[in-house]
């Protein structure tokens, strides 16, 4: 059971007003819950330094612990039927991560295959066999109980190492018992299954090609007993199987190569707890960011859930945000503060993220990454103010309220939509949206997103990037299971793990995945800049005017802005800092645009990004190592503006500097008149 600091989580990211939100929640006892409006942050960031108002009064839940149900697994209501004095077999090919512990086969109470202490242990007919098993090598498997109710367990390499391992056999006398009942595959086991079939007396009774449905979370059945199995919590799938040579690096090229699933005994793709309370919203609810604030009766940390409320009527301005990103850093511990300074921080949070199924920064137990994450369970990282991720906490929904706090200053009426809006409906989500305001990290993006940000842009819509280090990573979304997104790190890109060989194309829709610039579609030539540099300790900078922001076509950003230098440390960090883009023509920033300012130099810490470096001396860029704030226009009559750095957003309350610069931006871009692209020049 969890600790009694309550946590939870809501199906709904993006509610409407009016709606019934479902909360699901685990607790110690009676529990105070809050619909809260959430302002702003200011300063540095801590459980108590963000800005939020009630909204109504709050109620009082009798919550209860909940267990969370880690582990992925293969399971069929009735499996096939062995009746006594049959003899009968499994065969199937397994490649175990970990050989400690785990589930292969569960056959109702007549039949299991486990792993034990290195050892693959099978047990039938009132007896128990045991044989050697090695890790992270394919070996073929045969479990058999003949009709005179003797046990056979025979293991057979198979694969590229096969030829330095021997077959072993071994047996013992048993009593023959019929066998039936529920059929459950990989249940905490860590390691890949394929290709698993059951014959009786010699005659095929049931099988499963685990390369087929491969987008779905159900595996069709074949054979007169093959009933369908449903896959539970999300397994990895599109894995190399045993048959795998090489040749082929997509699973829809040679689906046999890929007959294998591979199963995590701390998968977590649902929480499945029961809903406490549906929380109602008022009719006249404001679109933006709110959030549900659970604490103790008797007192103690709060949880909240960010609910990002989407208007009934699409305002001029809309603030998207970044839930793609939040899902891939929920419950991130891979950043600074690190797992025991967020541990005296928070008592038994750190705890409970391990519980409740760590982000796409860390990996499983048996070291595979971590690459399917779920939004049905409780992410408490994603509260505001939480110290972590970057320097003093910053990025992600931190940061996030800042803009929202600087969108509130101004006084013109936003909405806010998310990254799962823009997945599900396309450009039609920001129909009478004028100006799209993105995130400080909008980092994790999908082929349905970019599509829509595109059109957007492309029927004249004004894009303002607030941030750094965006439309990196592509990332999808399960068909079956919309709450759950997938990410393959494959080639290049800033990893705390990269995909095996083989492994590259996603389950969700057989797309190639890694890096939007490793797969034609570069950030640059979205929004004129790049990822390019990081630094997590490295000193943040300001920026300083360049001649181009004299240019009539963008002096207007500069307009009440004091000085030449700007975005000047809050006590925190400058707005140049941690990861920043650049404009790179060769990489797809337009050729009209201007960069209209730059970081001052950076004098050491940063570092360029892995994708800019082709040995380790030599670096793919003049000048990798900057943030540049970039403006172009688009043909349609619209324009783009990007500042180049993920912490710009601290720099947003300096009224006279990046604020400013920010709102002249947004002002201009409200304004219909047509932005008009630059006479190209007679090259003679």
């Amino acid at each position: 059971m969890m600790p009694s600091v309550p946590a939870g989580y809501c199906h709904a990211f993006s509610p409407l007003p009016g709606d019934r939100v479902a909360l699901m929640a685990a607790g110690d006892g009676p529990t105070l819950c809050q619909l809260e409006r959430l302002v702003g942050l200011q300063g540095a960031p801590t459980p108590t330094t963000f800005v939020a108002s009630a909204v109504g009064s709050a109620i009082t839940l009798d919550l209860q612990p909940r267990d969370v149900p880690a582990g992925s697994f293969a399971e069929c209501a009735q499996g096939p039927e062995a009746p006594s004095g049959s003899a009968w077999l499994w065969r199937l090919r397994l490649w175990p991560g970990l050989t400690d512990r785990g589930d292969i086969l569960v056959w109702g109470d007549g039949a299991r295959l486990s792993l034990s202490d290195g050892a693959l242990v099978f047990s039938a007919a009132g007896v128990t066999v045991r044989a050697p098993l090695q890790a992270r090598e394919w070996t073929e498997v045969f479990a058999s109980v003949e009709s005179d109710g003797l046990v056979r367990l025979r293991l057979v390499p198979i694969g590229a190492g096969a030829a330095y391992r021997a077959a072993s056999d071994f047996s013992a006398q048993g009593t023959s018992a019929p066998v039936k009942g529920p059929l459950r595959f990989g249940q905490g086991y860590s390691g890949k299954i394929s290709g698993p079939a059951f014959t009786v007396d010699g005659a095929l009774a049931a099988q499963w090609d685990f390369s087929v449905a491969m987008t779905t979370q159900t595996v069709p059945g074949m054979g007169p007993h093959g009933r369908a199995l449903t896959l539970v919590n999300a397994p990895k799938r599109a894995v190399t199987g045993p048959a795998w040579t090489g040749e082929a690096h997509d699973w829809r090229q040679a689906p046999a190569h890929y007959d294998a699933i591979h199963f995590h005994d701390d998968d977590i793709a649902d929480c499945a707890w029961p809903s406490v309370h549906d929380i109602a919203l008022p009719e006249d609810l404001s679109s933006d960011v709110y959030a549900l604030a659970l604490t103790q009766a008797s007192g103690g940390p709060t949880h909240r859930i960010p609910l990002f409320v989407r208007p009934r009527t699409t305002p001029r301005i809309v603030f998207l945000a970044s839930t793609l990103s939040y899902l891939a850093y929920a419950n991130s511990l891979w950043a600074s503060p690190s797992a025991p300074a967020l541990e005296a921080a928070y008592p038994d949070v750190v705890g409970q993220m391990r519980r409740f199924g760590l982000s796409t920064y860390s990996r499983h137990r048996d070291g595979s990454g971590i690459g399917l994450v779920s939004a049905r369970r409780p992410t408490l990282n994603l509260t505001p103010g939480f110290l972590g991720e970057a320097a003093g906490g910053q990025s992600l929904l931190n940061d996030d309220l800042r803009i929202l706090a600087w969108l509130e200053r101004i006084g013109e009426p936003y909405g806010v939509l998310t990254d799962h809006d823009l997945h599900r409906e396309g450009v039609q989500a920001l129909k009478g949206c004028a100006v799209l305001v993105t995130g400080a990290h909008p980092e994790y993006q999908s082929r349905e997103t970019l599509d829509a940000i595109e059109a957007f842009q492309g029927r004249g819509g004004r894009l303002l990037y607030l941030g750094g280090n965006g439309f990196y990573w592509r990332v999808s979304i399960l068909p079956d299971a919309p709450h759950v997104m997938e990410v393959r790190r494959a080639e290049g890109g800033i990893r705390m793990w990269a995909e095996p060989p083989g492994e590259y194309h996603h389950q969700s829709d057989g797309g190639l995945g890694g890096l939007w610039r490793r797969l034609g579609r570069p950030p640059n030539r979205l929004v004129g800049v790049g990822y390019s540099a990081q630094g997590d300790d490295a000193p943040t900078q300001p920026y300083r005017r360049l001649p181009a922001g004299e240019d009539p076509r963008a002096s207007f950003l500069f307009e009440g802005v004091d000085s030449a230098v700007f975005g000047l440390s809050n006590g925190i960090a400058a707005a140049a800092g941690y990861e920043l883009d650049r404009a790179d023509p060769s990489l797809g920033t337009p050729a009209h645009a201007l960069v209209v300012a730059r970081s001052e130099p950076f004098s050491d810490g940063l570092y360029p990004v892995n994708e800019e470096r082709l040995t380790h001396t030599v670096i793919d860029a003049a000048d990798p190592l900057r943030a540049d704030l970039t403006f172009f226009e688009t043909p349609s009559g619209g324009a783009t503006l990007s500042v180049g750095s993920v912490f710009f957003p601290l720099a947003l309350e300096e009224q006279h500097g990046a604020g400013r610069l920010a709102r002249n931006a947004l002002e201009r871009f409200l304004d219909p008149t047509p932005f008009a692209m630059p006479a190209e020049e007679d090259p003679s």
